[in-house]
């Protein structure tokens, strides 16, 4: 196993108190896998993420469960351990390219100040290595980008740098907290591909954190579905779009415009987003179920499936449940 979080719960301190906003999460990824995660703004994709490399503010607490990476503790880590983990053996590629370059640097000495950390060559090399970082996430004119600063670059670039930095290693996993966020269609498609062939070139596993069930259904091979910051479903991609057990999760897919009556309105999720202030004492979802029972007020069990195929809800045959 690569990468295996497991019961991870994280609160955080705020004005209001102690906010619980990861609830027992668990999930793992293979050598060589890409995994998606799917879910509503809110449902705690993200914290999930940046918890692997240990980047939440200071206000944030982990108050259960673990985080093992080949085996390591990562919770247990010193700074300094982490720190070695961080690009090297972990990248991470953010939402918005611009505040993860530095605007005052130019693309080449940026890349090479990464690749001289982690891989300890010469600046000449670095810069060569540079170089053909770029080419490898196909940009046209790599020469001439080294040379460029982050504004003189289109959003689709910004971001094709940000991968070429976070795979500059390359890492065992690379994280990718919704890259295409702020893209346009064609380019978002095109710098997925580039993520799935980079993947498949060195064998880098791959989290995918998007809220787009489209992409997850082009890029991943399971698929984790979280909803107030807890799984609600997971299983192998296919089984989870094609079968889904939980009302979220079919709620999510039916909210998809592709394929609709263009003369029907689109179906929505009924009810206010997810309050991690206002948690139910069972089922995350239970406000907004359609299917809510009284049993619904406390904890669902897991169901799982013969194929892997997880999933929290009552209404799941429970003669199968396995108690979480």
């Amino acid at each position: 196993m690569l990468l295996e979080i497991s019961e991870l719960s994280v609160s955080f301190q705020s004005i209001y108190g102690t906010i619980p906003v990861l609830d027992r999460v668990s999930l793992a990824i293979h050598p060589g896998e890409i995994i998606g995660i799917v879910g509503e703004s809110g449902s705690g994709k993200s914290v999930t993420a940046q918890s692997v490399l240990r980047l939440l503010d200071r206000n944030a607490n982990y108050t259960g469960g673990s985080i093992r990476f080949r085996g390591h503790d990562i919770l247990s880590l010193k700074e300094r351990e982490i720190q070695a983990l961080r690009g090297k053996k972990i990248g991470m590629v953010f939402q918005e390219p611009m505040t993860a370059l530095n605007p005052t640097m130019r693309i080449g000495q940026q890349l090479a100040n990464v690749i001289r950390k982690h891989r300890g060559v010469s600046r000449t090399e670095a810069e060569r290595l540079a170089v053909e970082a770029l080419a490898a996430v196909q940009m046209k004119d790599p020469e001439k980008t080294f040379r460029q600063y982050p504004y003189e670059l289109s959003g689709g670039m910004r971001q094709r740098v940000v991968v070429a930095l976070a795979m500059s290693s390359p890492p065992e996993l690379l994280i990718a907290d919704e890259p295409t966020t702020a893209l346009d269609v064609t380019v978002q498609a095109e710098v997925l591909k580039l993520m799935k062939d980079l993947s498949a070139q060195t064998g880098t596993s791959v989290m995918l954190i998007t809220h787009d069930i489209g992409v997850v259904a082009d890029m991943c091979d399971r698929v984790y579905v979280m909803y107030g910051g807890t799984v609600v479903e997971s299983g192998k991609t296919a089984d989870v779009l094609h079968h889904s057990n939980h009302p979220y999760t079919r709620a999510l897919i039916e909210a998809l415009p592709e394929g609709k009556d263009k003369n029907k309105p689109l179906k929505i999720i009924e009810g206010e987003s997810f309050n991690a202030r206002k948690r139910p004492s069972g089922c995350a979802f239970l406000d907004r179920c359609p299917l809510r029972s009284a049993r619904c007020h406390h904890k669902p069990p897991f169901v799982i499936s013969a194929s892997g195929h997880r999933s929290a809800c009552w209404e799941v045959n429970v003669d199968h449940a396995v108690n979480q």
